[in-house]
């Protein structure tokens, strides 16, 4: 017999989970659990409440994240500009063939500094698409554990539909 505690643990789950499917799903879910009567109301609206502060802390955590990274890029990317400037200027003084040599040396420090923002931007964004990715497996398995077998056959049905047609976009 499964006792409150373990109901309520499936059900914090399954809602976890359910975040990435959006406020929609959500409120689906716990309206099939409360149908059930595996929670009441009052713990459907708490589950629901705390699954979108979750999943708002967490994007805002990636957001800032990614902020972050790509703020100290630029940073580094202004610091090597200025010193590119600042040997652009005393090659200057020097003839016109070491002046050139310092110009292009500048140039490419330049382009590599950018390069390496733009590097850290993508990591950035990379982590945040491999969260979502794995958060959205995480809701499918929550959202299974507390299905009947009959419900899970046609979850799986259409969760194969959505892979299909997210694999179909993606080429």
């Amino acid at each position: 017999m499964t006792t409150i505690a373990d109901g309520l643990k499936d059900v914090f789950l399954a809602g976890v989970g359910a975040m990435a499917l959006g406020a929609e799903k959500t409120q689906e879910l716990v309206e099939q659990l409360i149908a059930k009567g595996e929670i009441t109301v009052e713990q459907g609206k708490a589950i629901n409440s705390e699954v979108l502060k979750q999943a708002q802390a967490k994007g805002e955590q990636v957001s800032q994240q990614a902020h972050e990274t790509a703020g100290e890029a630029q940073r580094q990317a202004r610091a090597a500009a200025s010193q590119v400037e600042e040997r652009a200027k005393t090659a200057a003084s020097l003839a016109k063939e070491d002046a050139e040599a310092a110009v292009s040396w500048g140039r490419s420090q330049a382009e590599m500094a950018a390069d390496a923002a733009k590097k850290a931007a993508g990591t950035a964004q990379q982590d945040a698409a491999d969260f979502a990715t794995a958060l959205r497996h995480d809701v499918l398995e929550a959202q299974m554990a507390v299905m009947t077998p009959e419900e899970r056959a046609a979850f799986a049905k259409k969760a194969a539909e959505i892979a299909a047609r997210d694999d179909a976009k993606a080429e």
